[in-house]
């Protein structure tokens, strides 16, 4: 039995997504992706959901939906349906340990399998498949993600990623050449050291000027930006920023600050008024503080169409129509997730000449006539139906004085089923304006409540 041991932080957080891996160890080498013989481009369509890209992938020829992240160093396999038959090949077991004093747990090593990425393919791949509840993307997503993507794909093409229109060209390296584009801006990736995660550069706008940062690029979240507190380089969190629940780690819940900043400038390109946070320094141990300073996740990136390319480690950056938009961030205090499926039962209405069962309304000579017949049991269907769960409640929040708690089954939100949402639409009324009227309806130990709140300016 193969033992390895991973250090890494996961944190997941409201609409943002984050992951750190620290692999201690080094894999095997492999061939990589490849595009078919004498072919020197694909597309792919993504979806961007929750400003994570979303990519269709095939796995030993199971179709799955993979994040891309530039985050992570090793492809990793989590949330695969017990329905879904999937093969591992030359599976051996390892174990994780988390940066806290938790026991190691229990993942898979598969090496040698075929992954497709469009008509880009690896036959020698390796990936990690992790059974632990709180790598699994799916509930905050609120539709299936079974794993994550990053250095392995990213090391051996040039990706030309359009967040607007919603499609990645690969180009193989060696055939690719870059066009002249003065609205753009091109810059080192620092891959440097054997890095698998690049960092950039850029300036964060405090009160008193600009400061140097270099930060992770990070696809693979759906934040805009974090920033780590570092007194040797007066790097704070801003004295408006408020304490929050920022996620769940490996090894437990993660809280920090959130707040936001004046600005970022990348290049000639400055981004005012981003929303940030900044984990309390017990959940970053670990993390070098002097080669990096915080993470740049989707938020961001989202407001640019970019050539990554690895290759020859750089990146240029071309603003789009998402430039311009404003930041916005969770004002009613509720984290929802997706937490299964409920069963729901309704009227099944049969017309029947011999046993009629649909309740009517006919009008004669202005006099109205209303016809009620007994449904019997078969007039009713049963279907199944996605369940909402309130997972944390900010202290102090709207939603909290209002009396919601954690734990509580989400029936209705603002008269509608909570069933008929998507969670990111759900989640997106809370990031609206202030003032607007939330009215949600749950379910307590077995009671429905209703409660009523106003979506209120934190920063």
């Amino acid at each position: 039995m193969e033992i390895l041991y991973w250090d890494f932080y996961h944190f997941l957080k409201e609409k943002a997504l984050i992951l750190f891996l620290l692999v201690s160890f080094t894999l095997n080498a492999q061939e990589g992706f490849k595009l078919p013989q004498g072919q020197t481009s694909d597309k792919i369509k993504f979806e961007l959901a929750n400003n994570l890209i979303i990519i269709p992938v095939e796995l030993n020829g199971v179709k799955l939906s993979f994040i891309l992240d530039t985050g992570v160093g090793s492809t990793i396999l989590f949330s695969i349906d017990k329905r879904e038959s999937l093969e591992l090949k030359n599976a051996s077991k390892i174990y994780l340990r988390g940066l806290g004093n938790e026991a190691p747990a229990e993942a898979i090593k598969s090496t040698n399998n075929l992954l497709k990425i469009g008509e880009t393919y690896s036959d020698d791949h390796t990936v990690y498949m992790i059974f632990d509840e709180s790598m699994n993307f799916s509930p905050l997503m609120g539709f299936p993600i079974h794993g994550i993507i990053g250095y392995d794909f990213f090391k051996k093409f040039i990706l030309n990623i359009n967040y607007t229109k919603e499609y990645i060209k690969i180009y193989d390296p060696e055939s690719y050449t870059y066009k002249k584009c003065r609205k753009c801006y091109q810059t080192d990736l620092d891959l440097s050291n054997g890095r698998k995660r690049p960092l950039i550069k850029a300036k964060y706008k405090t009160s008193t000027g600009y400061l140097d940062v270099n930060l992770l690029l990070d696809s693979g979240s759906s934040s805009a930006l974090w920033l780590f507190e570092n007194s040797e380089i007066n790097l704070k969190a801003p004295s408006d920023s408020f304490d929050d629940f920022l996620g769940t780690g490996f090894n437990g819940e993660i809280y920090g600050k959130k707040t936001k900043v004046k600005g970022l400038a990348i290049g000639d390109f400055e981004i005012k008024e981003i929303t940030a946070s900044f984990p309390d320094s017990l959940y970053i141990q670990g993390i070098s503080l002097k080669s990096r300073q915080g993470s740049i996740g989707g938020s961001v990136l989202k407001r640019f169409n970019m050539i990554i390319d690895y290759p020859n480690k750089k990146i240029t950056y071309k603003k789009n129509s998402f430039f311009d938009k404003p930041f916005h961030y969770n004002m009613s205090g509720l984290t929802i997730q997706h937490s299964g499926v409920r069963v729901l039962k309704d009227y099944n209405i049969r017309r029947s000449p011999s046993r009629p069962s649909l309740d009517f309304v006919t009008k004669d000579n202005g006099k109205i006539s209303i016809n009620v017949f007994k449904a019997d049991a078969s007039s009713f269907v049963y279907s199944l139906q996605p369940e909402y769960k309130i997972t944390e409640v900010r202290p102090d929040s709207p939603a909290a004085i209002a009396g919601l708690l954690k734990g509580d089954k989400v029936l209705e939100v603002n008269g509608r089923a909570s069933h008929l949402y998507k969670l990111s639409d759900m989640n997106d009324l809370f990031y609206s304006e202030e003032g607007k009227k939330i009215t949600i309806k749950v379910e307590r130990l077995g009671v429905v409540i209703k409660f009523t709140f106003y979506l209120k300016k934190v920063i």
